[in-house]
């Protein structure tokens, strides 16, 4: 009986120390082995083609194959992806029910307070979606301020209703007109293409995506560097992590690297959109 409690001591010491070598990514699953760490990652589902799901009910997207191409390469994780609103990603967080949000994220400083993030696992291009019935018009965008006046509709919390509303807190004179709404990218693209709105920002590939497969009578502007860095301090996506799994961050990353140098990142790339959007490797 001694020799059991005793046994049952490291055993209990063992998973203690575990848990505090891998931060709060610890949850398991009734029958798994020990060793094996259930990481919880959320998606919202859109916007097509980096993650939604399919006519047969599959969760599919650019991100979603890539994150399963990493922990393909993390035999201790065992991945589980959940489908959910996208404001519900960011509670789930910062709560620790989900490990990992897998939505295209941008960063910035709100969020670097609050969330830990991969290396770039996606490298972006930013234009301005106009309808070609529209003329000339978006020609000279470069700046926001080019934007004042101008109508668009995005949703709460994304990067470019955030950019426009930091835009507007510092020009109350010269306005964007941002209206708010769930509609998703098709959607709120083809209310451009009918005049409803002026503009969308958006990034270039999956600008390219709608236009070819939904054949959306749009053109793209590229927008210069001013305007990029009001939508995103850096050019790039990552996955974004509850704090206190500095362990799990830097797993990811050394997969990540390994997805990129190997060429899983630039097929996955080409199968969405028909051009490589890998980041530069550090």
């Amino acid at each position: 009986m001694k020799k059991t409690g005793v046994s049952a001591v490291f055993i209990v010491l063992g998973l203690a120390i575990s848990g505090i070598l891998l931060g709060n990514c610890k949850k398991q699953q009734s029958g798994e082995a020990a060793s094996v760490i259930i990481v919880n990652a959320a998606t919202g589902g859109s916007p097509r083609p980096f993650t939604y799901v399919d006519e047969n009910g599959k969760l599919v997207g650019h991100n979603i194959e890539l994150i399963e191409a990493i922990f393909a390469r993390l035999p201790q994780y065992k991945l589980v992806l959940e489908v959910t609103d996208f404001p519900s990603i960011f509670a789930g967080l910062d709560a620790d029910r989900y490990q990992i949000g897998v939505n295209n994220f941008a960063i910035n400083e709100e969020r670097k307070q609050k969330y830990l993030f991969s290396e770039p696992m996606f490298k972006n291009r930013y234009i301005a979606a106009v309808a070609v019935s529209g003329g000339s018009w978006g020609d000279e965008v470069r700046t926001m301020a080019d934007l004042a006046g101008k109508t668009t509709l995005n949703s709460v919390g994304t990067n470019m209703a955030t950019a426009i509303e930091n835009y507007n807190k510092a020009n109350p004179s010269a306005l964007v007109k941002q209206s708010y709404g769930d509609a998703n990218i098709l959607v709120a693209l083809q209310q451009v293409e009918a005049g409803q709105y002026d503009f969308n920002l958006i990034d270039k590939p999956m600008f390219d995506f709608y236009v070819r497969d939904f054949g959306l009578k749009l053109r793209g502007i590229e927008l210069g560097e001013a305007l990029s860095g009001d939508v995103m301090q850096t050019p790039y996506s990552y996955f974004i992590v509850s704090k206190g799994n500095e362990k799990l961050v830097e797993d990811i990353n050394k997969a990540l690297a390994e997805v990129i140098s190997d060429g899983t990142s630039k097929r996955i790339c080409e199968k969405y959109f028909g051009g490589d959007y890998s980041p530069e490797t550090r």
